[in-house]
């Protein structure tokens, strides 16, 4: 039994070693950026080649896992990723690193969906929430690492060293995957290979429409995905999409919550950005180092609240999440119209750690505890995709508004008004978390 419970941990530690090198990396990136032999226009390539490769099939690698087993799955998705990795780091244009960033994508989208899957099955229902804590607290990590070690690399040996030396970390997770993530049962449901190229059609249109404004592909994407949700209907617990999963109250709601947890998490730092460096003058690296209170509150509460998420009602840890980050938006709003010092950004940044602590770990036990175990593949996908698709969504609507806002009222207002945007979303999931049921039942299976 014992045996059974330390290999349970040990899995865990080699998927969270992945989960970490995907969050150190898109902290990274950003920070090399402006050492890349591209302009503006051209680097911003690079992020989203990155996202519209890895949110596109993430629907079909996590009903994949099911099918073909989710260790395979997951290794074989981060071998793909590692070769991306590879090729970026010996890039001699920004062409090929726009490549070796599209190989990258391909791999997150194989290998991230396989975690939630895996943690489900091996972990049972009263321990969940401790799992999912520490896979929040590795992702914090990789978030706090990724900026500084990306400044002291790139100034010392150039942005190629930086994905050389991920590319040693993912070696080593890929070991311990190898040793310590267990096979598991598969599933006889077959792929659908209409249901699968309209999702790619249909999400690749709408993530493309969303990130470069093309209202052609956008419509098509639509149309695409009101087509792929009508061949679902009748595939029953074999469908790409299970659709009978958005009948489990929690899991629907977990889903809405996710997304609005995507929305503000990837653009909240937009405005921010452009307020303290553009409106108050500070340089990149102070700007910056007035984050880190989000990412040192967030792994210091994530542990306990993940205990808690085992013993109290979702909907309170939820609700206190989403409340607290609606705050902090406030009171950022508040700062930058007021005029105020920018050290109370330090503040600010620390109630958005609390917030984080508090959805991150919660939201991903409530969502997925009760998920039949052949679904869990098809489940985690579904989840993974609304996020990264809150994502790219919040990026495209908050960097538009900056992009119209700041001409007419400036950095100070233009900020602001994105501040009041996204404590709206934060509402919005507010709302959701009210209506979480209590899964103490769940628990005890």
């Amino acid at each position: 039994m014992q045996s059974k419970r330390n290999s349970r941990w040990y899995a865990l530690s080699a998927l969270s070693l992945g989960y970490f090198l995907v969050m150190a990396d898109q902290a990274i990136v950003p920070v090399l950026t402006p050492h890349l032999p591209a302009g503006v226009e051209d680097s911003v390539w690079i992020t989203s080649v990155y996202l519209l490769f890895t949110v596109v099939p993430m629907l079909v690698t996590g009903r994949l896992g099911d099918r073909v087993g989710q260790r395979r799955m997951y290794l074989i998705g981060l071998v793909v990723y590692l070769a991306g990795l590879a090729l970026a780091s010996v890039a001699a244009s920004i062409s090929v690193l726009v490549i070796a960033r599209a190989i990258q994508g391909l791999g997150a989208a194989a290998f991230l969906p396989q975690a939630f899957g895996v943690i489900n099955r091996v972990f049972p229902a009263d321990a969940r929430g401790p799992a999912y804590a520490v896979w929040g607290v590795v992702g914090s990590l990789g978030s706090l690492i990724g900026p500084v070690f990306a400044g002291a690399v790139v100034e010392g040996a150039g942005w190629r060293a930086t994905f050389a030396a991920q590319v040693l970390c993912g070696l080593v997770a890929l070991g311990l995957a190898v040793m310590w993530v267990p096979r598991l049962s598969t599933t006889t449901a077959r792929i659908d290979a209409p249901s699968v190229i309209v999702s790619l059609v249909g999400l690749g249109g709408v993530i493309y429409g969303i990130q470069y404004g093309s209202w052609p592909a956008g419509i098509v994407g639509t149309l695409a995905l009101l087509i792929f949700m009508w061949l679902q209907r009748g595939g029953g617990d074999e469908a790409l999409l299970p659709l009978c999963l958005f009948a489990n109250r929690n899991f629907t709601l977990g889903s809405l919550g996710i997304a609005a947890m995507g929305f503000a998490v990837a653009a909240q730092f937009i405005p921010i950005m452009y307020w303290l460096q553009d409106g108050r003058g500070m340089d990149a690296v102070t700007a910056g180092a007035l984050t880190v209170p989000m990412s040192v509150v967030a792994l210091i509460l994530t542990p306990f609240v993940g205990v808690a998420a085992d013993k109290v009602n979702p909907k309170i840890l939820s609700a206190i999440g989403f409340a607290t980050m609606s705050a902090s938006m406030v009171w950022a709003w508040w700062v930058m119209v007021s005029g105020a010092a920018v050290w109370w950004m330090l503040g600010i940044t620390a109630l958005k750690g609390v917030g984080s602590a508090f959805i991150w770990a919660p939201n991903a036990a409530t969502t997925m505890r009760t998920i039949p175990r052949e679904m869990a593949g098809a489940a985690s996908g579904a989840y993974n995709t609304v996020r990264q698709v809150g994502s790219v969504v919040g990026v495209a609507t908050i960097g538009g508004a900056m992009g119209v806002w700041l001409p007419q009222f400036g950095v100070e207002h233009a900020a602001a008004g994105t501040m009041l945007i996204l404590a709206a979303v934060m509402c919005a999931g507010l709302i959701a978390s009210f209506f979480l049921q209590s899964d103490i039942q769940a628990r005890k299976r």
